[in-house]
């Protein structure tokens, strides 16, 4: 009986491995390291993880919620110093791309519910990375607002 769980345990594992796959990637301006995420999945759907992958060399930064959590974008500073990942079309998660080191938070657009009923798109850093622009959108239709925040450096 041990060895029949063993090997369902190992068959599952095994099977899980092998179904995870990128579902979005951007390289650097630099051109000298990569921004994934990586979907595997889980016992309820999908769940992702973000990585960073610099001089041959993979670090996962964060591992999303399953349920409620999903990647909308990957977004880089003109240096390539700082990566960030917009999660739910509202909230944006910035890391530092050398050391993986979580920079913060912020929320775009203030959500007003699940899902929110406005999303932040074309989110890009400015070229000094000291703020974010990003067009405010209705999430089911159209009429995009100009929008942008500041953020510490």
């Amino acid at each position: 009986m041990t060895a029949v769980i063993v090997a369902i345990v190992a068959f599952t594992g095994g099977w899980m491995l092998a179904h995870r796959r990128v579902a979005m990637v951007l390289r650097s301006p630099a051109g000298t390291a990569m921004a994934y995420v990586m979907e595997s999945p889980c016992l309820d759907g999908p769940c992702q993880s973000l990585w960073v992958r610099e001089n041959s060399k993979s670090r996962r930064l964060e591992v999303l919620g399953q349920d409620s959590e999903q990647c909308d974008q990957i977004v880089w500073t003109e240096d390539s110093g700082r990566v960030a990942f917009l999660i739910n079309g509202y909230q944006l998660r910035v890391f530092d791309a050398h050391t993986g080191r979580n920079l913060g938070a912020m929320s775009l657009i203030e959500p007003d519910g699940t899902p929110t009923s406005r999303i932040a798109r074309g989110v890009t850093f400015s070229s000094n990375g000291a703020s974010i622009t990003f067009d405010d959108c209705p999430r089911d239709h159209s009429g995009c607002k100009a929008a942008f925040r500041a953020i510490k450096r």
